[in-house]
């Protein structure tokens, strides 16, 4: 019942109302229709009876029964009554004819009818003739034929609640189709809204309380985008002004820091030319071998910062070089890369910068909130889209629901080139999927 949909409760409620209508009817034909047929057989018996009594009082010698018979098989249209003649030993000599019909109430309905109706008790005439007891006259009610009217009557009264029951039936579903469909676009649009589509819907419903309700979602869809469409606004200057502050610290690195190495390096030099102790000629090797590897590294960072790596090996090459120095770093042994990207050259710098920052920021993700045992890496290009797919095994039970934000900045990447990302957990997999159009 929790997960019954509206229409669906409304025909439930209806029907049950209608079923209890028709239960209490059939009760109230019950009770209205014992009274009904008591008081009626009760007149027959009784007239039955005021005639027998008045003929034996006008023939006190029963002159008229000198033949044990009293006519009752002439009797035929008494269906409330079974009379019999009875002999002194209570043998039947004579009785009305009680006609057979094919339409009888079913026995169900009789028990019921019985069940809360008084037992309508038989009534016995004793005949004498010269004061010795000869017979008796039986008679004994029979309320068959009332129950089979009552029947034909609650039968004609359920077959018109059936067509009123099919009727209230169409009438509901009729009614919902009208009324369903403004709201299933209202959910729809509600859909739309939470999938990031500001779709609205300017075709009028034709009920005044659900086209305030379409209204009010236009309004609510109109500022939302309002608000989306600033905030991607603000996302894209963010990545730009980091993409900025990065090429500044990569100078700044190389103008000071490279300067400074490059200085040490050389003074290291000259004490080793001008000190002959084999003490200094090794510290004078150590600050030299120490400075070219701070060199190295300060070198790294800044083609990394800068992404002048791109510009020196190409975008294929430095997404190899990138994904060979990750796994130095992390010493995964079971990771796998495919990177297939022909037409690189083609590409826009824009395209370039993004792809090599997704990939750096999903490395980056999988040493932070995982501890794989195997890793699937692939960057290819297909079909004038670049197809990228990052799968590892070691997920980090995390109760939070939200993604990071290294997730939301790689959506945004993907987003200001048009493209899609999927990011989703199945079973043990934590998978991301991207597609940008070239």
């Amino acid at each position: 019942m929790l997960n019954m949909s509206l229409k669906s409760r409304l025909i439930f409620l209806v029907n049950s109302l209608l079923f209890i209508a028709i239960l209490i009817g059939f009760f109230s034909v019950v009770f209205t229709s014992k009274n009904a047929v008591r008081s009626e057989i009760e007149s027959s018996v009784r007239l039955a009876q005021f005639s027998i009594q008045s003929g034996i009082q006008k023939n006190p010698e029963l002159y008229l029964f000198q033949d044990n018979l009293l006519g009752l098989k002439d009797l035929k249209s008494i269906r409330h009554l079974t009379i019999q003649l009875l002999d002194k030993n209570k043998n039947i000599i004579d009785e009305n004819f009680v006609s057979k019909e094919s339409n009888l109430s079913p026995i169900w309905f009789q028990n019921i009818l019985d069940l809360y109706s008084k037992d309508l008790n038989p009534q016995e005439i004793p005949l004498r003739q010269y004061g010795e007891l000869m017979g008796s006259v039986l008679i004994t009610p029979n309320p068959i034929y009332e129950y089979d009217e009552i029947w034909q009557q609650f039968k004609n009264g359920l077959l018109i609640a059936a067509i009123f029951f099919v009727f209230v039936n169409i009438a509901i579903y009729f009614l919902f189709e009208k009324i369903i469909a403004p709201i299933e676009n209202l959910i729809t649009g509600f859909h739309n809204l939470e999938q990031g589509r500001y779709k609205k819907n300017n075709e009028s419903f034709g009920i005044s309380e659900l086209d305030i309700l379409r209204v009010k979602l236009n309004q609510l869809i109109g500022k939302l985008k309002k608000n989306d469409d600033k905030i991607h606004q603000l996302n894209q200057k963010l990545i730009s002004i980091q993409e900025q502050e990065k090429k500044e610290i990569s100078r700044d690195l190389h103008d000071e820091i490279g300067q400074s190495l490059a200085a040490i390096q050389v003074q290291a030099a000259a004490i080793k030319t001008m000190q002959k102790s084999k003490n200094s000629v090794n510290q004078a090797e150590t600050i030299i071998q120490t400075t070219k590897d701070l060199m190295g590294q300060t070198r790294n960072l800044i083609k990394r910062l800068s992404l002048t790596i791109i510009d020196d090996l190409g975008l294929e090459d430095s997404l190899i070089d990138l994904y060979g120095s990750w796994i130095k770093k992390s010493g995964y042994k079971n990771a796998h890369c495919l990177i297939s990207l022909p037409s690189h050259q083609q590409f826009s710098n824009l395209h370039k910068e993004t792809i090599f920052r997704l990939t750096q920021e999903a490395l980056t993700n999988i040493n932070k909130h995982a501890r794989p045992k195997r890793i699937d890496i692939s960057i290819q290009e297909n079909n004038k889209s670049i197809h990228m797919e990052f799968i590892n095994d070691g997920i980090v039970r995390n109760n939070k629901k939200t993604n990071g934000i290294g997730l939301l900045g790689m959506a945004e990447r993907v987003a200001n080139l048009s493209g899609t990302m999927q990011s989703r957990r199945y079973k043990d997999l934590f998978i991301i999927k991207i597609s940008i159009p070239l």
